[in-house]
Formats: structure tokens, sequence, C-alpha cells
């Protein structure tokens, strides 16, 4: 009776064991998955405007890097990186701290509901804003870069908007540099060629997402700065922007790569 008491003893601390061993095999492993460069695409499960995504980076030194437009004032938005932010993993939460880019000082607690090599959903335990919480019920879901376009990106592009009811009907070139300036032409009444001098712009990618800032917008008339986000797709020499806006428009633009700008005097 004795030695089979010992026997059960025994077996139940080697089952112990090897279901604490399993446990720490099948938990995921939260530091590395997140490592990389996340772009949010639903919010509650629905999709966002193209201009209202916002991209996460995760670096290795727990760095985290924030990307997203911001509104300045009334006539005024823009593109924004920051890399003010630092992160750590605490079991299923992700805790952030820093400040943006006017100074404002940021404590975020994010739960992670679900994440592999593709996806990040989380929810938002905690979101304080210079000490004044700000409850937030929403749930987000973000998939990973995995693809780098720059080179096919970079070069001189010349197109036009070809989705229907759309306000810009002329053709243009965009100029795209290694460093994310790039320039713009426009073709005036005299059918000239014009390179924009104000623009201003810088761009930026993150997968088959492209922003660009610019100042004072050539088609519309507005004035000041400005932002604008595109999915994008390249194949060959072609280039496809399309941008899914408010009240469900979807705005396409159409180019192809070409050897260089038009020449202007």
């Amino acid at each position: 009776m004795k030695n089979n008491i010992i026997h059960l003893v025994a077996l139940a601390v080697m089952f112990s064991v090897l279901a604490t061993g399993c446990k720490k095999e099948s938990d995921p492993n939260y530091d590395e998955l997140l490592l990389g460069t996340w772009i949010n695409t639903h919010v509650n499960n629905i999709p966002v405007l193209t201009n209202e995504s916002f991209t996460v980076e995760f670096l290795a030194d727990q760095t985290e890097v924030y990307a997203i437009g911001v509104q300045l004032d009334e006539n005024n938005s823009t593109w924004l990186e920051n890399d003010s932010y630092t992160y750590v993993v605490d079991g299923d939460l992700i805790i952030i701290d820093g400040s943006d880019s006017f100074g404002s000082v940021y404590h975020m607690e994010f739960k992670i509901l679900a994440l592999d090599e593709q996806w990040l959903n989380y929810s938002i335990e905690e979101f304080t804003v210079d000490g004044e919480a700000f409850p937030n019920t929403n749930t987000y879901a973000c998939y990973k870069i995995t693809s780098d376009f720059s080179s096919d990106f970079t070069g001189t592009w010349y197109g036009e908007c070809t989705s229907a009811d759309c306000l810009d009907t002329t053709s243009h070139y965009w100029e795209y540099f290694a460093d994310g300036s790039y320039n713009y032409y426009f073709q005036d009444d005299a059918g000239n060629w014009i390179k924009k001098l104000d623009n201003e712009g810088h761009y930026f990618l993150y997968g088959h997402l492209f922003v660009n800032n610019y100042t004072n917008d050539q088609v519309v008339g507005g004035m000041g700065k400005a932002f604008e986000c595109w999915d994008f797709e390249i194949v060959d020499t072609n280039m496809v922007w399309t941008g899914w806006r408010e009240d469900e428009e979807v705005v396409t633009y159409e180019m192809n790569k070409v050897s260089g700008p038009p020449v202007t005097d």
C-alpha cells in the first residue's frame, strides 16, 4: 500500500512537470510576434477609411514608433511619425509610455486579444493623456507588413484619376526619391508642364500603404498643409492607388512608370 502511494505521488509530480513544460511551449511568444510594423485596418470589425489608418512599429530595443494623420488646426493637417514611446510586454498586456509630437504625455495599456505572424487584435485597458483618463471600448485589428516596395516605388510616374466623378480630371507627373522627398508636376492652361514649387511634401511607405504630405491643394484650391493615404499595387511598370473615402467613395489613380519628368524651362 505504501509503495502504491509513493508511486501515485511520483506520477503526480511527473505529470505536473510535464504539464508545466507543455504550457510553456504552447504559450504564445508575444515579445517576438509583436516585433515589426502593423497597419490598422478595422475598428470594432468595421474597415477604417484609408485616411484614418495608423501604423505602429515595435522595435527590439522596446521603442515604439507611432504614425498617424493629425489635424493641426482648422486648415492644416499632416502625417506624423513619432519614436518617443517605449513599450513592455507583460503577459497579454502591451504597456506603452511616452510623449506625442506636441509634448503631451501618454500612458497606454493594450490587451492582446489575438496575435500571430499576420494579425494583431487588441482592446484598450487604459489610456491616459497628461494624467487624464480617456476610456475606450473599441477593439482594433492590424495586419503586419511583410514586404518592402520602396525600390519599385521610387522613380517617375505619369497618370491620372480614373474613378467616376473624380474632381481631378487632368494628368500628372510624380517624381519620388529614395530619401522620402518628391516632386509634383501639373499642366497649365497653355499645356506647359509646371513643377509645383510650394509642395513642401514628404512621402511614407508601409507595405502597400502610401502616405503623402503636401502643401496647398492644386486640384481643389485648398490652402495649408494636408495629407492623403492610399493603398497601392505595383505590377511591372504600372501602379494603381486606391483610397476609400467618406460616403463609401472609392478614388483610384492609375499611372505608368516613365523615364523622367517633363522638361520645363
